[in-house]
């Protein structure tokens, strides 16, 4: 049996801009993960050791971003997607990256990386 597992609104904080005023400080991300697994052993055992840790997952994820300090959103996303890429049981990974301050006008610029 295949579940799309999803990870909604993963907050980081993190340096990522190309302007200096955006490297002086840390800025709010909002980070969606979502891949495909198999989940029938782990339905049928209720074993975590049958599942994949997407808590474990969260985290390498915002590491990832926090410690690369991006300028692009585009990097940001690709280094989430190498994460999820990464991770094994996880198939068709779809991530989804807001970067919460970057206009003044808008709640937010997204960007969804397959």
């Amino acid at each position: 049996m295949t579940g799309i597992i999803r990870v909604l609104g993963l907050h980081a904080d993190c340096i990522i801009g190309v302007y200096p005023h955006e490297r002086e400080r840390s800025q709010p991300l909002e980070i969606d993960i979502e891949f495909a697994a198999d989940v029938t052993e782990a339905a049928a055992t209720d074993s975590m050791a049958a599942a994949v840790d997407y808590d474990a997952l969260s985290q390498r994820a915002v590491a990832a971003v926090a410690g690369a300090q991006p300028e692009l959103l585009e990097r940001a996303a690709e280094l989430v997607l190498a994460v999820v890429r990464e991770t094994p049981g996880t198939a068709n990974p779809v991530v989804r990256i807001r970067k919460l301050c970057a206009l003044p006008n808008a709640r937010a610029v997204e960007i969804e990386v397959r």
